[in-house]
């Protein structure tokens, strides 16, 4: 029981819809409905501000890192700390606060990976970094990078569930960053 309701906690502490709050409380705007309508720090930063962004940021790396702290300090189990992992970016994505509606999902992993695997991150935003020299577009980098999640965490760790996490966490990712992927295609060049 305490497993489910760890995993259901994780799903409600991704779903606080940060950037929505700091955009209301600093511009009154509704951050879903300026800019790129991402309920994320990149959007809440071109409509609100920095302050308003790095708070969102700040806010959404906590609770990434927060989940999965709470879920190994309530439990041994390690599927339900990767599902409380997949569950608060899940919940960040598709805020039940927001309709279904939220960013996507790599300040929350940050936070996820700060808390599970420290090492796996830094890889990852290697992986990035090297991606937007290469296409100057810094939005499909970053959502690209994930599909080397699953591969890090199979060198680093040469288990299944973690393997198996990492294919999820990263298909996650992939989804919600389809629009980005549409507009590279389209001729987007720029780092935005």
């Amino acid at each position: 029981m305490t497993g489910i309701l760890t995993v259901f906690f994780a799903f409600l502490l991704g779903s606080f819809p940060s950037a929505y709050l700091f955009g209301r409380l600093f511009k009154k705007v509704d951050i879903r409905k300026v800019g790129s309508g991402n309920v994320g720090g990149i959007n809440t930063y071109r409509a609100a501000g920095f302050l308003p962004a790095l708070l969102t940021v700040t806010c959404d790396i906590a609770k990434g890192a927060l989940a999965v702290v709470l879920a190994s300090a309530l439990n041994s189990d390690p599927v339900i700390i990767f599902m409380s992992g997949l569950l608060v970016i899940f919940g960040h994505n598709y805020s039940i606060f927001l309709r279904f509606r939220g960013g996507k999902g790599l300040a929350t992993t940050f936070g996820v990976f700060i808390a599970l695997s420290p090492l796996t991150i830094m890889y990852v935003i290697l992986v990035a970094i090297i991606l937007t020299v290469i296409i100057r577009d810094i939005n499909t980098a970053f959502g690209s990078a994930a599909l080397s999640i699953p591969v890090v965490l199979y060198f680093q760790y040469q288990q299944f569930d973690w393997v198996f996490f990492g294919l999820i966490l990263a298909a996650i990712i992939v989804v919600k960053h389809i629009p980005d992927y549409q507009a590279y295609k389209q001729g987007r060049r720029k780092i935005k």
